[in-house]
């Protein structure tokens, strides 16, 4: 196998003498060899049939799209999930009826944003017409071949090891289409005969991810291994959801001192599985930037307040929360609180997968979650051209995975872009934090139920006070500790590869 390989690879280098070396054509035949296996391997080389039921709702970031639920005439035909004065569910209430007692309100405007369904049209055909669009707009960040060589390394292509960098590209991608764009923004492929603002600021997130080392893209996956290699990492190494929500932590914190298209956003880690809200608001609320010309995708981000006797500035929040689920497999308990995180409107989606796999999750339905997969190897795009096609980064195959195959290592993130924005996410999340379990534990005379912990909690302090802070005297104190070990005996070990040759269960809209 190796000499056929060898052989093709110097016929083709015979055909174009002097232009190419033998080691790099070699290079490039391998490389499409790999990525013509991984998409083979994942499903991404066969029709794949439809498979989403008609008579659940389908949840996406947010949005809830069901045929009960839709209008006669709207844009997207969904609903979302809120809590108002007279209509608060209880946790059990929300997690056992989840799909029946919503407060529904048409999201948008048909005047403004036009309308994807003819009038009368059956309801049905618009649900699946708005969860379409919605699905099709978010960036899709795959493997790709081709790309300039990596610093001290002979990598051309991140096929077989970037899986989960991809996937935090993908949750970092979405909450730029929040803050510059919206959450309802949709991406219209057939119509790009007249540029907008909004198509433009779409060409240049995405060139924010492309792969070089340019600063024009500060988060491509060779800025985001070159910071890797300060906790030891280096090309070629699999990195865990933690891993990776730190890396896109610190990309942030650089592209602000770069670009000022950063300067009102914010990215916050949790630690040991708290959300410590006073560091938030050191590191949120800063002093109101100068007067000046403001371009036009920051004006409606701009937040300012009194703050004691200064005026202040609210920098958005891009929240990332590590979790450990579980020591081996997902802990059954925590499966609908996943799912509430996923139906509120703040969340911007959770990076993890099975075990060896990594998996963007972004809705779900029933019992299974919707995901975008990076496991799909495509040639680089050079970003830096003017009018660079933008199909590759839209995914039309939304796939599917058992919520009980889910790995319990994952990062959930949310984006706040007010302050009043964070203050009503405590407030609403806290209550769906704790698990509920499904029947009562049996115990004996002498032993007590198993507490339920919490997914992860909030304090009010700073984390370097955490010791003297009213969570370490509380029930969590067990859960922290534990955690802690466990979150860093996985890191050690990162497993995240893709040699795992279990199939998803996919579909295709």
């Amino acid at each position: 196998m190796i000499n056929t390989f060898d052989n093709y690879s110097k016929d083709i280098a015979k055909d174009k003498p002097g232009d190419e070396s033998f080691p790099e054509i070699k290079g490039r035949v391998e490389s499409k060899l790999m990525s013509m296996w991984h998409n083979v391997k994942y499903g991404w080389g066969g029709k794949i049939r439809q498979n989403f039921s008609k008579e659940q709702p389908v949840w996406l970031l947010g949005r809830c799209y069901h045929r009960k639920f839709s209008p006669v005439s709207s844009m997207e035909n969904s609903v979302e999930l809120t809590n108002t004065a007279d209509n608060k569910l209880t946790n059990e209430q929300h997690h056992n009826q989840m799909h029946h007692h919503y407060d529904v309100q048409e999201l948008y405007d048909v005047q403004e944003y036009g309308t994807d369904a003819i009038e009368g049209e059956i309801a049905e055909c618009q649900w699946e017409e708005g969860f379409k669009r919605d699905f099709c707009s978010r960036l899709w960040m795959t493997y790709r071949r081709e790309f300039p060589t990596m610093n001290g390394s002979n990598y051309t292509s991140d096929c077989g090891w970037g899986c989960m960098i991809r996937s935090g590209q993908m949750l970092l991608a979405e909450a730029m289409v929040r803050h510059f764009l919206s959450r309802s923004w949709r991406w219209d492929a057939e119509s790009q005969i007249h540029i907008t603002h909004d198509d433009n600021m779409h060409r240049k997130i995405i060139r924010w991810f492309g792969d070089s080392s340019s600063k024009n893209s500060p988060f491509s996956i060779h800025t985001l291994v070159n910071l890797g290699e300060e906790t030891g990492k280096k090309a070629g190494d699999w990195y865990g959801p933690s891993s990776v929500s730190h890396l896109l932590r610190q990309a942030v914190k650089l592209a602000s001192q770069e670009n000022a298209d950063f300067d009102d956003v914010n990215v916050y880690v949790a630690q040991d599985c708290t959300v410590y809200i006073q560091d938030i608001l050191d590191e949120c609320l800063v002093p109101e930037p100068p007067t000046g010309p403001v371009t036009p995708w920051r004006k409606k981000s701009i937040e300012t307040f009194k703050h004691g006797s200064s005026n202040m500035h609210w920098k958005s929040l891009i929240l990332l929360v590590p979790l450990r689920l579980g020591a081996e497999k997902l802990n059954p308990i925590y499966g609908n609180s996943l799912k509430t995180l996923l139906s509120t409107e703040y969340c911007i989606g959770i990076i993890g997968g099975r075990p060896k796999h990594s998996l963007y999750f972004v809705g779900f339905q029933e019992d299974k979650l919707i995901h975008l997969d990076p496991h799909y190897c495509q040639e680089m795009v050079d970003v830096n051209q003017e009018n660079f096609s933008v199909h590759s980064f839209h995914c039309k195959s939304p796939r599917k995975l058992k919520l009980s195959k889910l790995d319990p290592c994952c990062c959930i993130g949310f984006y706040c872009q007010t302050k009043n924005d964070f203050d009503n996410f405590v407030a609403s999340v806290q209550p769906y934090l704790l698990p509920i379990r499904q029947s009562p534990q049996p115990t004996s005379s002498n032993s007590s139920p198993e507490p339920n912990y919490p997914l992860f909690v909030f304090s009010r302090s700073r984390s370097s006070e955490h010791q003297v802070d009213e969570v370490v005297e509380s029930v969590y104190k067990p859960m922290q500790q534990q955690l802690r070990n466990m979150m860093n005996q996985h890191e050690t070990n990162e497993t995240w590869s893709d040699d795992d040759d279990e199939t998803d269960e996919f579909v295709i809209i």
